[in-house]
C-alpha cells in the first residue's frame, strides 16, 4: 500500500496505537486490536467501524491524550466504537504511568518501533537507506526483564514489529541497561552514539544495520507526536 507523503505522520501515529493495543492484548489477554484503516478525505479509522478521526484530530489525541472522534460513525456503530475507546484509554493509562514496569515499557517500545517501521516502509529517504539490505531481524531487549520486541524485514516484505519469543536468530541485538534507559530512548532522550559507550546499552550483530534503524527511528521520533 502506498501512503501519501502528507498522510504519513498521522498514519504512523495510528500504527503506533495499533501496536500498543496489540502488545496490551499479548500481555493481558484482553482488549481490542485498534487496526488502522486509511479512509478518504484525510480520515483514519481505528478498530473497525465506529471510531474515526480526522487526521489532525488523531495527532491531537496522540499528543494530548484527548480529541473528539466523528460522531456519526460513533453513534452508528456504538458498541464497536466503545470497545475501541476503552482500549485507547487503557493505552493512555499504561503509557502515562509514573511507575516504570515491564508492561509499560514493552507497550511503549513496541509502539515506538511501529512508528519507525511506518517510516521505513513509506518514507522515500528511509526506504532508500534500507534498499541494499536483503533482510534483517533486530531484537530489542531490556536487561533483567523478559521484554523482547522484534523489528524485521525482507526484500519481499514490509518492515514489521512483533514481540515475544521468535523461532529464528536475530541479525542484531540492542539491549537497554534498564527500564529507565529504555524509557529515555522511547521518549527521545537517549544518545544512540554515546549510550552504548557509557554502558547504558549493549549492541551486537550487524552494527551497520542497527545504525540505519537507529537513524530512521530518530527521524520518526522527531516527526511523530509522542504517545508517552
Amino acid at each position: 500500500m502506498d501512503v501519501a507523503k502528507d498522510r504519513l505522520v498521522p498514519y504512523a501515529a495510528a500504527l503506533s496505537l495499533e501496536a500498543a493495543s496489540s502488545e496490551i492484548m499479548n500481555l493481558f489477554h484482553v482488549g481490542k486490536l485498534l487496526e488502522v484503516t486509511l479512509l478518504d478525505n484525510y480520515y483514519i479509522q481505528l478498530g473497525g467501524k465506529g471510531l474515526c478521526f480526522k487526521e489532525s484530530k488523531l495527532l491531537k489525541a496522540v499528543s494530548t491524550g484527548f480529541a473528539f472522534p466523528r460522531l456519526l460513525p460513533l453513534f452508528g456503530n456504538f458498541n464497536n466504537a466503545f470497545t475501541s475507546i476503552l482500549m485507547l484509554l487503557k493505552i493512555k493509562k499504561i503509557l502515562s504511568a509514573k511507575l516504570l514496569n515491564n508492561q509499560s515499557i514493552s507497550v511503549a517500545l513496541r509502539a515506538g518501533l511501529a512508528g519507525t517501521a511506518a517510516f521505513a516502509n513509506h518514507d522515500l529517504r528511509c526506504k532508500e537507506l534500507l534498499s541494499n539490505e536483503k533482510e534483517g531481524r533486530i531484537l530489542f531487549k531490556v536487561s533483567g526483564t523478559d521484554i523482547a520486541i522484534w523489528f524485521s524485514f525482507s526484500q519481499n516484505d514490509l518492515c514489521r514489529v512483533d514481540s515475544g519469543v521468535m523461532d529464528y536468530e536475530p541479525t542484531a541485538v540492542f539491549t537497554f541497561l534498564s527500564l529507565k534507559v529504555a524509557r529515555d530512548a522511547i521518549s527521545g532522550w537517549f544518545d544512540h552514539l554515546g549510550g552504548p559507550a557509557l554502558g547504558e546499552a549493549t549492541i551486537s550483530g550487524n552494527l551497520p544495520l542497527l545504525d540505519k534503524i537507529g537513524y530512521i527511528s530518530r527521524i520518526a521520533q522527531k516527526t511523530i507526536p509522542s504517545i508517552i
